[in-house]
């Protein structure tokens, strides 16, 4: 499955439209996100520069058509949700990157930025609406939304991934798609569009409202501020979302006189989770205040209380045996995301195998007759997608020395696989969650040593005393 969505991205109040394309760009190609920018794919322009070259191409738009827009569309953002165990970040990656040359025609310069650091892999797709030209621009009409989410269903099929079948409405957001298994309330979801809006550094109020407006939701300005989420059914005002969230708190905020910190969604919180000290000191030297520090204070006494309660748990009695449970943690890991890609390669593989099944025994009467006509070329003229049909199944038949399962035998081992596989990932994530209780543990017993290890002027001192 791969839930869709398009979104427009204009030149905000008070920026430029390079600055604007430089924070979207920014955001995407986040290297926590995109595995230190491995992730990431281009096509007419390079990483470093995308945001000058989509500039450029606006600029010889203007100059070549001597048009200047209101409310002008400098970029289009594609995102694009998978199930969650079903792809691996390199496949979604190539899968995002054959959507946007498909989106565009190749006659746009995009970036494919695939985000790892949630549950669900996805691709943020951004590219330029001016042409390598610069005489025309992408428009997108009614009908685009629902020819995206059509690209990508069939990009899907091909690479045996599932799709949502019969949906009301293809362009919708992955939580949208999850129904009642989605673990946020429109609250959540709206409290953390608004910190995606702040992380883009909005240069006042109406620039984060207008990012907002961009992510997809709907403004009702009065005497207070509501906001109606993507797929909620009403408005919200700020001001009930929480203390941080009202409008006076966030005008603070981009003013850079407020710390802002984001709320925790329930469906994030698990009562397991092992937080991890911060050093109060450092945050202070950078310009943290008060209400900063009382907060990191209170979330380190938690951290204590966490780590010792889960020790004293798992009768884990030293540094030596937290770092041997970390590494067996790590090979059973290792071993686990093997498992599931050879299980991905060989579901792969049957999904080939099944469609050369059933190409050949569709296009089987059609070669025979171009066989017969002398291999005539105007009966491949007419018959030329089933001929080719018919030539890669054969070629399917040859790899495998002309023998293959049933359809029958195919489907009963692709079942099989992907049980496996899906039990594969459900060990996978719970040996996740413990790893990163454990390494947190780890980085939080190094802050205490070297916070408290007596250092050589101590140690000098002491044994002074003592003499």
């Amino acid at each position: 499955m791969a839930a869709t969505r398009i979104i427009s991205i204009h030149v905000n109040k008070g920026k430029t439209a390079r600055q604007c394309i430089t924070a979207r760009l920014n955001y995407i190609m986040n290297p926590q996100k995109t595995d230190d920018g491995i992730l990431i794919s281009t096509f007419a322009c390079s990483p470093e520069t995308a945001a000058d070259e989509f500039t450029l191409f606006r600029q010889e738009y203007q100059t070549n058509t001597g048009r200047v827009q209101e409310n002008e569309v400098i970029a289009y953002h594609v995102r694009q949700s998978f199930t969650p165990g079903e792809i691996t970040p390199e496949e979604a990656n190539a899968i995002g990157k054959k959507l946007a040359e498909m989106i565009t025609g190749g006659n746009h310069a995009f970036v494919v930025a695939t985000h790892i650091d949630k549950e669900h892999i996805h691709n943020h797709i951004i590219f330029c609406s001016t042409d390598l030209e610069g005489r025309n621009k992408f428009r997108d009409v009614k009908r685009s939304a629902k020819n995206l989410a059509q690209i990508s269903d069939d990009l899907c099929r091909e690479n045996g991934l599932s799709v949502i079948e019969n949906p009301q409405d293809k362009t919708v957001t992955y939580d949208q798609w999850q129904g009642n298994q989605r673990r946020f309330t429109h609250r959540d979801e709206l409290r953390m569009i608004i910190d995606a809006a702040l992380r883009m550094q909005p240069d006042g109020f109406d620039a984060l409202l207008q990012l907002l407006e961009d992510a997809g939701c709907l403004i009702k300005r009065g005497a207070q501020i509501s906001v109606k989420p993507p797929d909620g059914k009403r408005y919200i005002r700020l001001d009930t979302l929480g203390s941080e969230y009202g409008e006076t708190s966030l005008r603070q905020f981009l003013a850079g006189k407020h710390v802002h910190i984001p709320k925790i969604p329930r469906g994030d919180f698990t009562e397991s989770q092992i937080k991890r000290l911060i050093n109060i000191e450092a945050k202070l030297r950078a310009g943290k205040g008060k209400g900063y520090q009382v907060w990191a204070e209170r979330n380190n006494i938690e951290a204590m209380s966490q780590m010792v309660i889960f020790l004293k748990e798992h009768q884990i009695d030293s540094p030596e045996e937290l770092n041997e449970q970390i590494q067996e943690l790590i090979d059973q890991r290792n071993s686990l995301k093997t498992s599931i890609q050879e299980k991905q390669t060989r579901m792969k593989e049957i999904n080939c195998q099944r469609k050369a099944i059933r190409d050949y025994s569709r296009t089987k009467d059609v070669y025979t007759h171009y066989r017969e006509s002398g291999w005539s070329s105007k009966f491949y003229q007419e018959h030329r997608q089933e001929i080719e049909d018919h030539k890669k199944a054969q070629a399917v038949y040859a790899s495998l020395g002309g023998k293959l399962p049933t359809l029958k035998e195919l489907s009963a081992e692709y079942d099989r696989l992907k049980e496996e596989k899906a039990d594969d990932q459900t060990s996978l994530d719970e040996l996740k969650s413990r790893l990163t209780n454990l390494k947190h543990i780890r980085y939080n017993y190094e802050i205490l040593e070297r916070d408290y290890a007596p250092n050589d002027h101590q140690s000098h001192r002491h044994r002074d005393e003592v003499r």
